[in-house]
């Protein structure tokens, strides 16, 4: 299995480590920007699009700055090869209009990976909600850390995340839990926002971020920042005869009104939900399927948060 890689930053040595660990005969080819960058073990450096054609790639994983996803994205469609492109698509409303003007389907397979989708509290809650099936009332998701302990040997002023021209903001960096609860019940029927900037933090991007989604019978909030110093990260369910809390930190489902824990995750890594993420994306090439969070559907989620 021939693979192409372009960005090989931290999101990128994830997706090598468990490709690596799933298919052990794989050969990664990384498009470089620069003829001085640096050899990486194992892997074959490519510095022009043409080179590309010289390989039959079974698929590229697109892991550059979301600002130059689009551009990616434009110079692989030609080779009608399966992609698989971090989250967010793109980084403005600019860039959607841009690629519905230039491109119409049928693209070829075109994964946008959010693996929050894949954790274990999630994978539980999509089944468990389906099979009680008890009426939902209110819905509040909330993810609230401090950026500059995101990469403590990094100066947080630096990075994409601060730095609006590179597709920085809480809005985009958490754009799991807004993809989450439309995985999770559907896409709402109308949504309000608002983004700004509020903290004390150096940066020229969007620090908070607070969303409510309408559904036929209940509402979901959603909260995000970089300012919080006490990282938390949670879902909350109120329903007709119960509250569940899913605690991203302590990876557990708690049922609030009995006081008992629904379902606790085993031992989470680093590559968890990249490993699950990158099995079920190796299937939907084996099957020919579609996967979920086609280009369509990431396109609609970030209409949303846009």
């Amino acid at each position: 299995m021939n693979v192409l890689i372009i960005g090989l930053g931290s999101i990128a040595q994830k997706h090598i480590h468990v490709l690596r660990e799933l298919v052990p005969e794989v050969s990664i080819f990384a498009l470089r920007s620069s003829l001085n960058a640096l050899p990486q073990s194992g892997i074959t450096n490519i510095y022009s699009l043409e080179d590309i054609q010289n390989y039959n790639f079974h698929f590229a994983l697109i892991c550059s700055p979301s600002k130059m996803h689009l551009q990616n994205i434009k110079d692989l469609l030609p080779l009608r090869i399966p992609i698989m492109v971090e989250k967010p698509l793109f980084v403005s409303q600019e860039q959607i209009r841009q690629f519905e003007s230039e491109f119409k389907p049928p693209f070829p397979l075109i994964y946008v990976a959010c693996n929050l989708r894949f954790h274990p509290l999630i994978l539980f809650l999509k089944d468990y909600l389906k099979k009680e099936q008890d009426k939902i009332y209110e819905v509040n998701a909330y993810c609230g850390s401090y950026l500059p302990n995101w990469r403590p040997n990094q100066d947080y002023r630096l990075g994409y995340s601060a730095i609006k021209e590179l597709g920085g903001g809480v809005h985009l960096d958490l754009i799991h839990e807004p993809d989450y609860l439309i995985y999770l019940f559907g896409s709402p029927v109308s949504t309000k926002s608002s983004n700004r900037k509020v903290s004390h933090l150096e940066i020229d991007t969007i620090d908070s971020s607070n969303y409510l989604f309408q559904y036929p019978d209940f509402q979901a909030q959603i909260t995000l920042n970089y300012f919080r110093r006490d990282t938390k990260r949670v879902l909350e369910i109120v329903r007709e005869n119960d509250t569940l809390l899913v605690d991203f930190l302590t990876s557990e489902v708690k049922n609030l009104t009995t006081s008992k824990v629904v379902f606790k995750a085993k031992e989470i890594s680093i590559y968890t939900t990249y490993e699950k993420q990158m099995q079920y994306f190796l299937s939907c090439l084996k099957e020919g399927i579609s996967p979920m969070n086609s280009i369509h559907e990431a396109i609609d989620t970030l209409k949303l948060v846009l």
